[in-house]
C-alpha cells in the first residue's frame, strides 16, 4: 500500500473514532429489525437510557474479539446502559453465536435496511464491526468503525453515565 491510500485510510478510521454531535433522536430508533425468531423490532423500545448499538458479524474477526468486552460491559451497568447488537448474518448462525459466547444483551438481524442505516450512521464504508453509541434521548454521540476496546468504550459511556448535579 502506498502512501496516500494508508494516509487516507487512517484519516478515514480517525474521523469515524470522534464524538459526533446531532441534535435530533437517530433515523436508527426507526428503522425495522428483526429478532432471532422472526419478529419486528426497532431500538425504539430501549430509549430511556444510554444505549450502545453494534453491527456485527459471526464471520468477522474483530467483532467475535470485541464482544467478550461487550458482554462484561453490559453486566457492569446493565441498570445504566443498554447494548444491542445487529447482526448482518443469519439467524441460526446469530443464535448458535450468542449460546457459544453467552451474548447477555439482545441481538437483532439486520438485512439491507441495517446497512443503509449503518451509512447514515456515518459508516459510509460498510465495514464491521461499527458501534455507535446514543444518549438517553437517542441522540448519537459518537460513532467507531473497528474493533472497540472495552476501555475505550468505558471512556465514551462515563459522561453519559454522570448524574446530573442538583442546583
Amino acid at each position: 500500500m502506498t502512501l496516500l491510500p494508508r494516509l487516507l485510510a487512517t484519516t478515514l478510521v480517525a474521523a469515524l473514532s470522534l464524538p459526533v454531535a446531532q441534535a435530533a433522536e437517530s433515523p436508527l430508533f426507526k428503522t425495522p429489525l428483526h429478532t432471532l425468531d422472526g419478529k419486528r423490532a426497532t431500538l425504539a423500545q430501549w430509549r430511556g437510557k444510554p444505549l450502545v448499538v453494534n453491527f456485527w458479524a459471526t464471520w468477522c474477526s474483530p467483532c467475535r474479539e470485541e464482544i467478550p468486552e461487550f458482554v462484561a460491559l453490559q453486566k457492569k451497568y446493565a441498570d445504566r446502559v443498554q447494548f444491542v447488537g445487529i447482526a448482518i448474518d443469519d439467524a441460526a448462525a446469530v443464535r448458535a453465536f450468542i449460546k457459544q459466547y453467552k451474548v447477555n444483551y439482545p441481538s437483532l438481524i439486520g438485512e439491507g435496511n441495517a446497512m443503509k442505516a449503518m451509512q447514515v450512521e456515518g459508516n459510509t464504508v460498510g465495514g464491521l464491526p461499527f458501534t455507535a453509541l446514543y444518549d438517553a434521548q437517542g441522540n448519537k454521540v459518537a460513532v467507531e468503525l473497528g474493533r472497540l476496546k472495552g476501555a475505550k468504550l468505558e471512556s465514551l459511556l462515563q459522561p453519559l453515565l454522570q448524574k446530573p448535579k442538583k442546583p
